[in-house]
């Protein structure tokens, strides 16, 4: 499960509205296939690992770190796939959080007569999908706030002339995060003060989230 887990982190802020999801199958000890849900829309992990091994996915155990799909979206159902592949067992590291989903998938690969175990490294998984986990069940999208200051409460000079007060480690994990989430929001004030860029800048390149000003005098230069 933790190197699903590994995997499924290949595909950081890349499957959005999709959760991260990573899968391995294994046999007589040894993994003969590994997947990743890698883009919303394309197929899921276990799509990936289920081709990747071919005819060796029979009777071969299959590690998720969520729950498989039992209905069809973009794609069809994985439940479909691995009932067809012959795996003998699932085990799963927590059950899907999104209505369409929510046990269904494990009821019906227990009704094929495949072993579902579930509950494996759960805690790791759901922190893995903590912003999806939120946006499904309460509709509200998940936020992290970044703010950085001085000991003594001060997030600028009285001038204004200072730039930064992080170093570039602190940098360098904020340009991660605006690789991760959707979005990135400030207010007016921080667009006539900075004239910022709300880009993502990493050294391996990186996607740029959606720029959101809140802005209701329209006083954004243009």
């Amino acid at each position: 499960m933790g190197e699903a887990l590994q995997l499924a982190r290949r595909a950081v802020g890349r499957t959005s509205p999709n959760p991260m999801v990573g899968a391995v199958i294994v046999k007589d000890g040894h993994i003969v296939g590994r997947g990743w849900h890698q883009k919303a829309g394309t197929a899921h992990a276990e799509i990936h690992a289920l081709n990747e091994a071919g005819p060796l996915a029979a009777d071969a155990s299959i590690y998720v770190t969520l729950e498989p799909c039992s209905h069809t979206g973009r794609t069809g159902p994985c439940t479909e796939a691995i009932i067809r592949a012959g795996i003998k067992k699932v085990v799963v590291a927590m059950t899907d959080p999104n209505p369409l989903v929510a046990g269904t998938g494990l009821e019906l690969l227990r009704k094929a007569g495949i072993e579902v175990i579930e509950g494996i490294m759960a805690l790791e998984a759901a922190q893995l999908n903590e912003s999806f986990i939120k946006w499904i069940t309460t509709g509200l999208p998940f936020v992290a706030l970044k703010a950085a200051m001085t000991l003594d409460g001060k997030i600028a000079t009285r001038s204004g002339h200072s730039r930064w007060i992080t170093g570039p480690e602190a940098r360098l994990f904020v340009h991660s995060l605006r690789n991760q989430y959707d979005a990135i929001l400030v207010g007016i004030g921080t667009v006539l003060a900075d004239d910022p860029e709300l880009t993502t800048r990493l050294p391996e390149g990186g996607r740029n989230p959606i720029r959101i000003i809140l802005d209701s005098e329209a006083r954004t230069p243009l």
